[in-house]
């Protein structure tokens, strides 16, 4: 599973920020793009990004890559 959550604490936000400004992140439309093979409409990073909030109101923990993909489906079969 590729879980994203919220930090634990202020000391796990801060060693992931540090992580971030060291070049050691990737944005959202690109992890998306990696899952899916094509680049992502803005839309749909959106819609990701909001599931991530979301997700981070309620203190759940989401599997990114399953999220992106199933995503993807439910929009395919909506175009």
């Amino acid at each position: 599973m590729t879980g994203v959550r919220k930090p634990k604490d202020e000391a796990e936000e801060r060693r992931a920020r540090i992580a971030i400004a060291q070049g050691k992140g990737m944005s959202l439309p690109a992890f998306i793009e990696d899952i899916l093979n094509e680049k992502p409409e803005e839309e749909f990073v959106d819609a990701v990004r909001n599931r991530i909030a979301f997700a981070h109101e309620q203190d759940e923990t989401i599997d990114i890559v399953t999220l992106v993909k199933q995503m993807a489906e439910i929009q395919d079969q909506w175009a």
